[in-house]
């Protein structure tokens, strides 16, 4: 078992939906149920859609024209972010997912599925239009953002969503920051996009485990040498693109000790409800599920779990 920060949310939310999504569902089961699941997963909402939207744009334009000294204007990230929300938001309206032969995969960037369209009466058209004004309105703030853009325009090497994997009290552990920032002579910089307008109360660990893992994995080979850095020393910033705003943490020894209890219990826990055994000696219904019914409303695997099918 691979631990991250995002299935360990998920556990704690509902058992049974961290089953459907990380050890049942399964992109080349034969089986249908394990395949239906594995589909059902790539289900979005609009706003972690329109999310990711900017971080795809982020990394796969901006990032390159940075590091390639390219002159990029904000119309033309603009242009950039519209032209994938308008081909992704296609894809989406024909909700193609579980056609037959349909595989993700072969679709690219331009490949969308929200939960609206499976679970709802279709895509609610306003809503659509505050995701357009506000991936338009995240890049802009991005871009008067002068501080940051220097520390981009200064960095030696700029790694966006590089999965960085490390062992914890005999755990795997994997963490996908959005952007590294290395400087030739300052500590390396995590930072993490959020493109919403509520705060989440545990950012710090999400960035302390980014620092864990970037001081404690294995390097990739275009990284710079980062051994002369401690967890301690890492930079950490969450880039608020709506609400433009830019929060920086610092990671002590007590919060360190914090993430890394957290791990190991959380680990534990997961580790305790699988029991060692394999994915087809489980079932749904050795997992808890949730004590909320608002986690059931947004939940991707509504329809299978209550149907009893897995």
């Amino acid at each position: 078992m691979i631990w991250s920060i995002s299935d360990s949310k998920t556990f704690r939310r509902c058992q049974r939906q961290w089953f459907y999504k990380s050890i049942a569902g399964n992109a080349k089961a034969a089986d249908p149920v394990r395949h239906r699941l594995y589909l059902l997963s790539k289900l979005q909402s609009i706003s972690a859609w329109r999310g990711q939207i900017v971080d795809s744009v982020i990394s796969d334009v901006l990032i390159p024209a940075v590091v390639s000294k390219r002159r990029i204007t904000l119309d033309q990230m603009k242009g950039h972010a519209r032209l994938l929300f308008d081909r992704q938001l296609a894809c989406a309206t024909k909700h193609e997912l579980f056609s037959p032969g349909f595989v993700p995969s072969r679709l690219g960037p331009e490949f969308a599925a929200l939960h609206c369209m499976e679970y709802g009466t279709g895509i609610p058209e306003v809503e659509i239009r505050t995701a357009r004004d506000e991936v338009d309105q995240a890049l802009t703030n991005l871009f008067g953002m002068t501080e940051f853009k220097e520390i981009l325009k200064s960095a030696t090497a700029l790694i966006p969503q590089r999965p960085l994997v490390f062992s914890h009290s005999g755990i795997s552990v994997r963490a996908v920051p959005d952007l590294i920032v290395f400087s030739k002579d300052s500590p390396p910089v995590i930072v993490d996009w959020k493109v919403h307008f509520f705060g989440i109360d545990e950012a710090w660990l999400q960035l302390a485990t980014y620092a864990m893992a970037l001081t404690r994995c294995n390097p990739h080979r275009d990284f710079p040498d980062i051994r002369k850095w401690s967890v301690q020393e890492i930079e950490l910033a969450e880039v608020q693109l709506l609400k433009n705003h830019v929060r920086k943490y610092s990671i002590g020894d007590d919060e360190l000790d914090r993430a890394e209890a957290y791990i190991a219990e959380s680990a534990t826990e997961m580790g305790l409800t699988v029991g060692g055994r394999k994915a087809c000696q489980l079932s749904a219904e050795d997992f808890c599920v949730a004590r909320y019914e608002g986690a059931c409303q947004s939940c991707n695997f509504r329809n299978v779990c209550w149907g009893g099918t897995a």
